[in-house]
């Protein structure tokens, strides 16, 4: 912000070749005393200062420039974003796709919907003309927060929030300057709408915007093969052999190259082959296995 007096850390975005060694550039051009490393995060002491060296792709630079921006607009945007079932980082938007609807447990992918900032922010309700030209002051910032499309202060309750995000936002100034600015606000933005209902039409909507409904569909198609040929084929109908959990491996690779050159060869053969003819052929191979064996002691 223009009339911002003191500024904290300092937050670098660096994209280079994985050649570099970072750790030793760091080393040799700063000369701290201590260098913390934290998955792409570098953080390091410069002259009783923090610096932050974070490493992201190139295709992720700009979104990443926007996300770090005013203190914690990612973290805002991205509140609001899972609570509509989108996800918002460093690396753009996008949403995770489970086996089982509205069930966090069960196995998911990610699905990427767009790293371009401006089609993040139409699709968001955000005015992306107002986030260029700059905001005057911390309050001017706020308002163009709330003026979001799925902006709700409710999602801003603590008793919203899991402990973990209650933990980190107590530590962030900007986070608290805007709870306190929410209560000073009409909460006139409220929706009656089941919250299961909004997240399903908020991600179909995400889809038809991104146009990314053929991957979605090939992402079901291939999480519901993957269900089904670990229903049909896993090391669970091994783990009966010589008592040896560890050569179970073994055995199931043993069994697959009868059928299959590839891995990919067997993963189509097991989806196209019936249960009862799996367990058949994986009898047949223990009886073998059993008779070798035994032939091999006498």
């Amino acid at each position: 912000f223009p009339c911002k007096e003191s500024f904290g850390d300092l937050d670098v975005l660096i994209v280079c070749p994985s050649s570099i060694n970072i750790k030793n550039l760091i080393e040799q051009l700063f000369h701290p005393t201590e260098i913390c490393h934290n998955g792409d995060v570098y953080s390091f002491d410069f002259e009783q200062f923090q610096i932050d060296f974070i490493l992201v792709t190139k295709d992720m630079f700009e979104n990443a420039i926007v996300y770090l921006s005013y203190s914690d607009l990612g973290g805002l945007i991205g509140n609001i974003s899972h609570k509509i079932g989108l996800k918002y980082g460093l690396q753009g938007l996008w949403m995770n796709v489970h086996t089982k609807e509205f069930d966090p447990t069960t196995t998911s992918t990610k699905l990427m919907l767009s790293t371009n900032v401006k089609d993040i922010f139409d699709f968001l309700g955000y005015n992306y003309e107002k986030y260029i030209q700059d905001f005057d002051n911390e309050n001017d910032f706020f308002q163009w927060i709330i003026q979001g499309k799925y902006f709700r202060s409710i999602y801003f309750d603590d008793d919203q929030l899991n402990h973990a995000h209650r933990q980190r936002t107590a530590k962030r100034p900007i986070y608290i300057k805007f709870r306190e600015y929410l209560n000073q606000q009409n909460q006139s933005n409220q929706s009656s709408i089941d919250q299961n209902e909004l997240i399903c039409n908020v991600r179909q909507q995400a889809l038809i915007f991104f146009n990314k409904q053929e991957d979605n569909e090939k992402g079901l198609n291939q999480r519901e093969e993957k269900r089904l040929f670990r229903s049909k084929y896993s090391g669970r109908f091994f783990s009966d052999i010589d008592g040896q959990n560890r050569m179970i491996r073994v055995h199931m690779k043993n069994f697959e190259r009868r059928f299959a050159q590839t891995d990919e060869e067997f993963h189509q053969w097991v989806l196209n082959t019936d249960n009862d003819t799996i367990l058949s052929e994986i009898d047949k191979y223990k009886n073998e296995l059993k008779q070798s064996q035994s032939s091999a002691s006498n």
